[in-house]
């Protein structure tokens, strides 16, 4: 018994996937750390930008994040003056909007993840980054 579990790490798509995305995210927040934020941070950022104020259902979706966790994260973000937080009419809906303060932070901090994109395209190489993220958007469709 002992001896199939030795399999699970090399056969285990959540470990590795896992994995992999702890050691992306570390090598990004170290790159990242001058501009005072971590790539999650920068990405919840982004989508902001990208969905333009969106709701924070929309916003969760968009990330694939629960809406508790987006909200977890969102809270920090608020409180450093990057978004704003505005209720909708039906007072449950709620909007994030960038402030001038969020919008500099996201410009300061792309070209850190710029080139931290390069250091992972470089070591990865770019045609088998180009088919990992292809395979991995695949992933994403996944419906359990």
């Amino acid at each position: 018994m002992k001896d199939r579990f030795a399999e699970v790490p090399a056969l285990c798509p959540a470990f590795n996937i896992r994995a992999a995305s702890r050691i992306i995210t570390q090598l990004f927040d170290e790159i990242l750390k001058p501009s005072g934020l971590q790539v999650t941070q920068f990405t919840v950022l982004v989508g902001i930008h990208i969905f333009d104020s969106p709701s924070i259902s929309k916003l969760a979706k968009g990330l694939v994040m629960d809406r508790t966790t987006i909200t977890r994260n969102l809270k920090p973000l608020e409180k450093e003056g990057f978004i704003k937080m505005a209720s909708g009419d039906d007072k449950r809906t709620h909007f994030v909007t960038l402030t001038p303060k969020g919008n500099t932070a996201i410009d300061k901090t792309l070209p850190y993840w710029e080139t931290a994109g390069s250091i992972v395209s470089k070591e990865f190489g770019v045609k088998q980054l180009e088919v990992l993220l292809k395979d991995l958007t695949n992933v994403r469709e996944i419906k359990n």
